[in-house]
């Protein structure tokens, strides 16, 4: 006898993140622990598509609805300011006022699942901070897992030829497409062992069990404070908050979730 099973009965964790050039999003089922949805889509320039309508129609492919999701995680950072919190304020109006588990992981942890690892081994997740410098997150991998050692750096040419030598990494990890402004701060010799990811591995941030979901959206991965262009009164006055202009969007998605 054949037994059937109502999908929508499943649930489901996911996983958003912004950080970089990509939007990337992962959706696991909780009971078998397989990957049902992984795919990524630009976010840069004018061109990037909207979100909501991105993630409604990869549901669709799946025929899952947004109430089956009852975990979220947004890749923290480091990286983008605007997409970390665009990131964060999705998720957090997706999940306003409903019983729906969120937390922040770091992106730069996801980078490291990449990188075959035995207790101790540290690891460093390198990326483009512009201004001709570079970002580093220092981790570790501790009892099966990779967890963040708390020593950041922001570095430029001068302060990066000081700091690999002595650094004491296994390991360094980054963005392919970071690479070209890396090569043009770090050391050669370090340049050649940066191990590069073409996608960021997101369905590890929904894995990830470093950190319980603790309901704060807030814990973004600032390694240097965001920086802010100059602006008018009438501009200032215009602005319009990020979590506004995510919830003015379509609102198809945000009808379903509240059927």
């Amino acid at each position: 006898m054949k037994r059937f099973t109502d999908t929508h009965s499943r649930e489901y964790a996911a996983a958003l993140d912004l950080s970089g050039r990509e939007a990337g999003f992962a959706l696991v089922d909780c009971e078998q622990q397989d990957v049902a949805i992984k795919a990524f889509c630009p976010v840069s320039g004018r061109g990037s598509p909207n979100l909501l309508s991105w993630l409604e129609e990869l549901l669709d492919q799946k025929d899952v609805e947004l109430s089956q999701i009852i975990r979220w995680t947004v890749g923290s950072g480091p990286g983008s300011f605007t997409g970390m919190r665009m990131a964060a304020a999705l998720v957090g109006g997706l999940t306003y006022g409903k019983n729906i588990a969120v937390r922040c992981v770091p992106t730069a942890l996801a980078l490291a699942a990449v990188v075959k690892m035995a207790t101790r081994t540290r690891v460093a997740a390198l990326f483009d901070g512009r201004n001709r410098e570079i970002l580093v997150y220092s981790m570790e991998y501790q009892d099966g897992i990779v967890v963040p050692v708390g020593h950041e750096e922001v570095l430029n040419a001068e302060k990066a030829e000081a700091y690999f030598p002595y650094a004491g990494f296994d390991h360094y990890v980054a963005f392919a497409y970071d690479l070209p402004s890396i090569k043009k701060i770090v050391p050669p010799e370090i340049v050649s062992t940066i191990i590069a990811v073409d996608h960021l591995p997101v369905e590890y941030l929904a894995f990830y069990q470093g950190k319980k979901y603790d309901n704060d959206l807030t814990a973004l991965e600032y390694i240097r404070p965001a920086v802010y262009p100059k602006q008018t009164g009438r501009q200032r006055q215009e602005r319009i908050p990020v979590f506004s202009k995510v919830a003015s969007g379509p609102s198809k998605i945000f009808q379903r979730f509240n059927k």
